[in-house]
């Protein structure tokens, strides 16, 4: 044998060697191995599929590793792997999903992580999750996180906005940012969506500047639509329910070539009938919701180092019936569910989102491009009543298109880390918008005005721009200690284009012509965490983060054109654990939040309103997270908060007095005192049969405490509790289900802010579904 024969040999045994340096097998409790298990490594594009006998094999470079082991009715797990120069074999024995809770995957920081290792305060909520608790639009998301509370505020898919930890107040910008498959949602009114085909929610709380940046200012809400595999699977659901409840969903996933190109597409058609009355109308068909969601995520590998994923998104909402306010706190509690206006009040929007995201995985750091676009309209085709009575006073029409396309560079360290992972990037964004609102006083307004009636036009648009350079890293002082600093720069330039007209008659007049308005806001939000493993199970961490809400313009206010950023300081102790191999996990947290220049709709003079820095508040409280299996089969959740709110400064106009009174000491906006969310679930097999047939029952009780409705205090809403149940049975390939949302119908005022509404009643209906 000579000595090429020689080398050649040498180098196929040394890559033969190389490509099984992680071998495995995926088995149950009884020792039988997987099939089909999926072996994924995070922040990676490798993976693996066990075979027949749960075996699998991957092909790694020397370093540590974080490898997810999965398998339908079994509990996640997540496994540390030092590979060296030597093949590395394991055997990973995943527990019934009845015995053990599963430990959950994240991208809070941008990288895939362990929530429980993560020094954050996160929820994720995975699609299992998101059935149980029926969760189909963010209305349903209050007090499954603590200190998270969503404002319904007009009874449209689009008006409903999330509260974290205080931090929400009145203005066109978010308090809490939106991503929907990492494409941020820019307008006020375009966050809300209809949850179709998700794979999980996120929630994280405090600021998220440094990673999330602008108006990640009380925190991100992360929506992640289902992510395309290599199995072919499927779904078809049908809801039915009281108040002409209908909402039929699918989704599909295949490859298109095998290991190679993979497709997930959903589709979702939704409609709920009146609940409100008009008398003023005469009809008992005042509200009816339509919309029809669809979102198609192609995934290519182009090698193990390159992938690239496509995402598009589209929403179309119909909602009649929108903004069914009244006057004043006791009309809407003496009549609830009943307005008397006298146009239909509908809302139409649509939403499109689409994004390409190109990864690489390296040796020595991993890069990823995110390109996105978003197009979105949001138009009232008739008109909105303004004044809530049977008389033709005030009424009120509009209409904003938007564009909306940003590129988000980041370099992250590689899979197989150091003691030193770090993230940097850069964020570029551009947006245009075009809107028209029109004020209609009416044929009844003439006992104010004998000019009446006529109409008042605004017309505007805007251009914006920003760019924004963030880091940040974590190091590993000793193997429990880790520090992780972080930082971002964010610079933005907003230009508004603005004119004004009068029409009477039928016949248009100018009032103004174009006036150009032009702002540039920048901030710094720096981050710094601590964080001290005390066991393998359990975390305790202490950070502080600043938030940053971008300023704006006051349309056709020429006395207040423009009012400045809004920021925070959040303080916040944590710990995280894990205890009886996974059957307990309870989480606490300490906040302190501080608003500063809070942004606040209101008047210096009594004649004009705009939106004004005068608000300053702060806000501390505990917040608790705890999931148990005390036995099999029976799962209970708690999420509980505390909230002590007060306002170091709120300067708004007295009508009474015509005057600006400082309401330091009063109570933020829309943010419990207490709330808490407990959940039990206990099933029960019915065979043990390869369909897995099983029956379920369960039951929630939510407990709001009294919150504010307005910033002077003059009316609030009293502690409520809430009932909501479920049950039926579940198969490998279908599922039966009936539930019940605020069972013992509690009466609640779910918006108070200068008009009011109430909360949403008791609703109930039964699920069917089919998995392919």
């Amino acid at each position: 044998m000579n000595k090429y024969t020689l080398l050649f040999l040498s180098l196929f045994m040394a890559s033969h060697l190389l490509a099984q340096n992680l071998k495995g097998t995926v088995k149950n409790q009884a020792g039988v191995g997987l099939s089909g298990a999926s072996i994924l490594l995070l922040n990676s594009s490798q993976g693996s599929t066990a075979d027949k006998d749960g075996t699998f094999s991957l092909n790694l470079k020397a370093g540590k590793y974080q490898v997810q082991f999965s398998a339908v009715g079994y509990a996640t797990k997540i496994q540390q792997v030092e590979i060296t120069n030597t093949t590395i074999a394991l055997e990973v024995t995943l527990l019934d999903n009845t015995q053990t809770l599963g430990e959950v995957v994240i991208t809070a920081d941008k990288v895939e992580a362990n929530l429980q290792k993560t020094p954050l305060a996160v929820t994720s909520l995975n699609a299992k999750q998101l059935e149980e608790y029926r969760v189909w639009t963010i209305n349903d998301l209050t007090a499954l996180a603590p200190s998270t509370f969503t404002v319904e505020h007009g009874n449209s898919t689009g008006s409903s906005f999330l509260n974290i930890r205080g931090s929400m107040g009145f203005s066109n910008d978010q308090a809490v940012a939106t991503y929907v498959d990492g494409v941020y949602q820019f307008d006020y009114f375009s966050a809300p969506l209809n949850f179709s085909n998700i794979e999980r929610v996120e929630i994280l709380r405090g600021p998220q500047g440094t990673l999330y940046g602008r108006n990640a200012f009380g925190g991100v809400l992360n929506v992640i639509t289902k992510r395309p595999n290599n199995k072919t699977s499927g779904f078809a659901e049908i809801d039915l329910g009281n108040y002409g409840q209908q909402r039929y969903s699918a989704g599909f996933n295949t490859p298109l070539i095998k290991d190679k190109l993979f497709i997930n597409a959903g589709f979702q058609s939704n409609g709920r009938g009146a609940i409100y009355d008009n008398p003023t109308l005469n009809t008992k068909d005042f509200d009816k919701h339509n919309a029809y969601i669809g979102n198609v995520n192609l995934k290519y590998i182009v090698s193990d180092k390159w992938t690239i994923d496509l995402n598009t998104r589209y929403e179309n909402d119909k909602d009649k019936g929108a903004y069914p306010w009244s006057a004043t706190d006791s009309i809407a509690r003496a009549n609830p569910y009943t307005v008397y206006g006298n146009w239909d009040n509908t809302e139409r929007r649509t939403n499109f989102n689409t994004s390409a995201a190109v990864k690489y995985f390296g040796n020595n750091f991993n890069f990823t491009s995110i390109t996105s676009f978003v197009d979105y309209h949001i138009w009232l085709p008739g008109r909105f009543d303004f004044d809530f009575s049977p008389a033709e006073l005030i009424s009120f029409t509009t209409w904003s298109k938007q564009n909306q396309w940003t590129q988000e560079l980041r370099f992250s360290s590689p899979a197989n880390t150091s003691a030193l992972k770090w993230t940097v990037g850069s964020f570029l964004f551009g947006e245009k918008s075009k809107n028209s609102s029109t004020t209609y006083f009416d044929k009844d307004y003439a006992l104010f005005d004998p000019n009446a009636p006529y109409a008042s036009i605004g017309n505007g648009k805007r251009n914006a721009y920003g760019v924004a350079f963030f880091g940040q890293a974590t190091y590993a002082i000793t193997p429990k200690f880790d520090i992780t600093v972080g930082a971002r720069y964010d610079i933005e330039h907003r230009e508004l284009t603005q004119n004004s007209a009068f029409e009477t008659g039928g016949v248009v007049m100018p009032l103004t012509t174009d006036s150009t308005a032009k702002k540039t806001f920048n901030a710094f939000t720096p981050k710094v965490i601590l964080s001290q493993k005390l066991t393998e199970n359990s975390i305790i961490y202490g950070s502080y983060a600043k938030g940053f809400r971008v300023g704006g313009f006051n349309f056709g206010n020429a006395a207040n054109p423009t009012y400045n950023p809004e920021k925070s300081d959040n303080y916040e102790v944590g710990v995280k654990n894990t205890f009886l191999n996974n059957r307990l996990k309870i989480n606490l947290t300490a906040f302190y939040f501080q608003q500063k220049d809070q942004q606040v709709s209101t008047s210096q003079d009594g004649i004009n309103y705009a939106t004004l820095n005068v608000g300053d508040m702060d806000n501390y409280g505990l917040e608790l997270e705890a999931s148990a299996l005390p036995v099999k089969n029976l799962q209970i959740d708690w999420t509980a908060s505390t909230s002590h709110s007060e306002y170091k400064k709120l300067e708004l106009f007295d009508a009474a007095s015509n005057t600006v009174i400082n309401y330091k000491g009063n109570k933020a906006i829309n943010n419990p005192a207490l709330q808490s969310m407990l959940a039990v679930q206990y099933g029960l097999p019915l065979s043990k049969s390869a369909q897995n047939l099983k029956a379920f029952v369960r039951g929630e009780l939510r407990y709001i405490g009294e919150y504010q409705l307005d910033f002077v205090n003059a009316y609030h809403q009293d502690a409520y509790s809430m009932i909501n149940a479920r049950a039926g049975v579940t198969s490998n390939h279908f599922d039966v289900a009936i539930w019940a949302r605020n069972l013992s119908d509690v009466r609640y005022m779910a918006f108070g802010y200068g008009s009011y509404m109430m909360g949403t009643p008791r609703m109930w209906g039964i699920t069917l579904t089919g998995k392919l």
